[in-house]
């Protein structure tokens, strides 16, 4: 164990006369120090014994915190010493800065929040936020310790059977829950996470999106200006999104700085948190026309309003366009994939522009399209020979003339 010493300077003294009271940790061959938050004049500390000379109230106070403060130190080497984890000078700074993280699982997640909160979107650090509120109205006061799998199966069944949430809403909650656990196990807080043996179900997710038609219905209504002028606003923004993939967080943030040429080059904000790579999408006819009618050369491009409002009236001028979808402003950027894929084929530039580091990711939309045609074909089936053949045969009862050996 590290040699733990209390510790006063006489040589620092402040303008009353007194001098701080720290406490030493050498450790890996470095000088730690560690402020109590008591001081005294240098001659009332006893150097053997490491504490204030006196009998009055305030020095027994003081002594007790110095007692304390050892005590943490020390409390803190056993519990790494008994999980074979190996503390590290800037582990154990961060063990006194925050001591209440080792045992409240929200203490450590509000400051992984505040760790965090450059590397990852104000709207992701929401989504997170939301969860963990989720969790802390099942069990509002909650260790580390207490975090097995039988509370995550006490937690998933409470969302379904108390909050009613679907199986893509437990998901997302539990998905941010073992987020913060995997952060603590990687911190070296815990040394395993129990998330490591639980399986956390989902169902896909329908990806809504326009076909060609339905776009160019759309299209058609905003070139003619059959909206007011906030709806007008939004659906030119939607179609923007739908002739480039771009994410609503993108379409907010692009700047007329972001137009090289004829291409929209700009670093994507949910995968800032990752190596950084520059999305490049050349703009078509439709973008440049969308651009021209409302691109601002200072500010964002866009004045966009807020994406709540956004999905809002997108919704309502969906209907009036007689498309019965439940759509959403994410689903402008399903579109653009879709019918990206279904007139070119080319997976790979999907990918660059959509700003997917996993082709996996990419290759979603091929399952969709692939699901397109076979709905085609089920749709040609239904209607081949229907004039002709009012009678429905079933392939069952064809029987083949020519048979393979």
């Amino acid at each position: 164990m590290a040699n733990i010493k209390v510790y006063l300077d006489p040589k620092k003294v402040k303008k009353n006369g007194e001098a701080s009271i720290f406490i030493t940790v050498n450790l890996n061959y470095k000088k730690l120090f560690f402020f109590t938050g008591v001081s005294c004049l240098p001659d009332k500390f006893d150097p053997e014994n490491n504490r204030i000379k006196g009998a009055s109230k305030k020095v027994k106070d003081d002594n007790l915190i110095i007692d304390r403060c050892v005590a943490t130190l020390n409390d803190i080497f056993v519990r790494y010493r008994l999980q074979n984890i190996e503390i590290t000078p800037e582990l154990l700074k961060r063990e006194w800065k925050n001591p209440a993280r080792r045992i409240d699982f929200y203490a450590f997640f509000e400051e992984s929040i505040k760790e965090r909160k450059n590397d990852i979107e104000a709207s992701t650090i929401a989504q997170h936020k939301s969860s963990i509120a989720k969790l802390k109205e099942f069990k509002p006061k909650l260790s580390f310790t207490e975090i097995d799998h039988e509370l995550i199966e006490q937690y998933r069944r409470w969302l379904k059977t108390k909050k009613g949430n679907d199986i893509n809403t437990i998901y997302t909650a539990l998905k941010n829950f073992k987020t913060y656990i995997n952060i603590a196990k990687r911190k070296g807080v815990i040394s395993e996470s129990p998330f490591d043996s639980y399986s956390i179900r989902h169902a896909d997710a329908e990806r809504l999106f326009l076909v060609e038609r339905e776009l160019e219905s759309l299209w058609l209504r905003y070139t003619k200006g059959w909206h007011n002028d906030g709806n007008q606003r939004v659906l030119r923004h939607f179609l923007f999104m739908c002739f480039t993939g771009l994410r609503i967080s993108d379409l907010k943030s692009i700047t007329a700085e972001n137009i090289i040429g004829d291409k929209l080059v700009f670093f994507p904000l949910k995968t800032r948190n990752s190596k950084r790579q520059a999305v490049k999408i050349p703009l078509n006819f439709w973008a440049k026309r969308l651009i021209a009618d409302e691109g601002s050369k200072t500010g964002p491009l866009f004045n966009c309003m807020s994406e709540a409002k956004m999905n809002e009236k997108i919704k309502l001028i969906i209907q009036a366009d007689k498309i019965y979808k439940d759509i959403s402003l994410h689903c402008a950027r399903h579109t653009f994939a879709t019918i990206w894929l279904n007139k070119t084929k080319d997976v790979v530039a999907l990918q660059r522009m959509l700003g997917h580091s996993d082709i996996s990711q990419t290759m979603i939309y091929v399952h969709i399209t692939d699901g397109m045609i076979v709905e085609e074909m089920n749709n040609f089936s239904e209607a081949l020979f229907k004039a002709k053949t009012p009678d429905i045969i079933h392939i069952s009862e064809v029987k083949p003339k020519i048979h393979l050996n």
